[in-house]
């Protein structure tokens, strides 16, 4: 008897627990169910439109011509600003026609699809908000995430406080949490001023995005480390650069081309003038650089075949994002002169490597071991056998 209640006593937890597991599945299966429903509906049959602030601020989707020509006249607009930042297509052009018949003031700032905007376009979006002409429209092309932050931005210039201006990305705009990242800006906002002690203002805002806004890790202080003034006609060159992370999280470089961060530039002759550009890359290392920390990078620069003047913009690159200075960090910027001169034969800088030293310079300088990695694993370095006496031909420049 003991057995049957025991075993039965069994069954019924058995199905009890899974009860509760289907319960609780089911609920989250309603939930979702409900926010991907609500999401189409916004999406598909809602212009999304909003007064954000009563009489001088709206917030919408994408509207057509004729939604467009009716909200004018309607509400009497005086602005629209598009945060699509799209200039050329078909429904920016039918929204540029409508504006210009109506004599209203159309703008056009890149605000990001998804992410936080780049530090530019929020420069953008705050100076508009101050001097564009009221009562104006902010529209993506939902009118959910983007036109959210902007609409909260309107309310913190505005004066109101960050609670406040959170209700922007609510539920019934269509917002999902988790699933955009346009909300970080009011996090790291509310968390420097935490630091500060400070309460909100609008000026203090204004202050914290030029000077303090760092969308995620794209930050940097780059610095010539190895850079000569000028280098030899058809000499490849070794030039390296310390960049020190000033943002608040890591820089995860990548010895793989597609993946991770690399040192990057763009080069283009300027005397005599050519269009052309090329971009190379360097700092194929597997390093994670902390806040605060500097690395010592690397970038191999091909023979350049023609003499004369050249800049060379110099940057991180994010290869899923994007160049550093894109989202706001400053790049360096310099010029070297590619000349043709017996003197750089003089000051040819010969690296040496065997199975008994290390990678050495003719100065007689051991490189890192990190520095030779990079060097070895950068595929276009014409590296000889380890036991080889090696001379890459690389950085034969005269200092002019």
């Amino acid at each position: 008897m003991k057995n049957i209640s025991c075993e039965g006593l069994k069954i019924w937890r058995y199905i009890a627990s899974h009860s509760r597991f289907a319960i609780y599945a089911l609920v989250l299966v309603t939930l979702l169910a409900a926010v991907t429903l609500w999401s189409l509906r916004v999406l598909l049959f809602d212009k999304n439109f909003h007064a954000v602030i009563p009489l001088e601020v709206y917030r919408s989707a994408q509207p057509s011509s004729v939604e467009l020509k009716h909200w004018i006249e309607e509400l009497s607009l005086r602005s629209v600003i598009n945060l699509r930042g799209e200039r050329i297509s078909s429904w920016f052009k039918k929204e540029q026609a409508v504006t210009e018949a109506h004599g209203v003031d159309l703008y056009s700032i890149p605000l990001g699809n998804g992410a936080m905007p780049p530090l530019k376009a929020l420069q953008q979006l705050i100076n508009l908000l101050d001097t564009a002409k009221r009562p104006l429209l902010l529209h993506c092309a939902h009118g959910i995430e983007r036109s959210g932050l902007a609409s909260a931005v309107a309310l913190l210039l505005a004066g109101e406080d960050i609670t406040e201006a959170r209700k922007q990305f609510a539920f019934h705009y269509g917002f999902v949490p988790f699933w955009d990242d346009h909300p970080k800006v009011l996090d790291d906002y509310e968390h420097w001023l935490a630091v500060q002690g400070l309460p909100h203002t609008p000026d203090r805002f204004r202050r914290w995005v030029a000077n303090d806004y760092i969308p995620y890790f794209y930050r940097a202080r780059l610095e010539p480390f190895d850079v000569p003034t000028s280098i030899a006609k058809g000499s490849a060159v070794m030039l390296r650069f310390r960049a020190t992370n000033t943002s608040p999280q890591p820089w995860k470089f990548r010895s793989k081309q597609d993946r991770g961060i690399h040192l990057a530039a763009k080069v283009s002759l300027l005397e005599p003038l050519d269009e052309d550009t090329i971009e190379l890359r360097g700092g194929f290392r597997d390093l994670t650089v902390a806040p605060g920390e500097t690395a010592e990078l690397m970038l191999p620069v091909p023979p350049l075949t023609k003499t004369g003047r050249y800049q060379f913009f110099v940057d991180l690159f994010d290869e899923e994002g994007g160049w550093f200075s894109s989202m706001g960090s400053e790049p360096l910027i310099f010029e070297l002169r590619v000349v043709a001169s017996e003197k750089s034969r003089e000051a040819v800088h010969i690296f040496y490597f065997t199975q008994s030293t290390p990678l050495v310079h003719n100065s007689g300088i051991p490189l890192s071991t990190q520095l030779l990695k990079e060097l070895t694993t950068f595929p276009t370095i014409p590296f000889g056998k380890p036991a080889e006496v090696l001379h890459m031909g690389i950085t034969p420049f005269f200092l002019g």
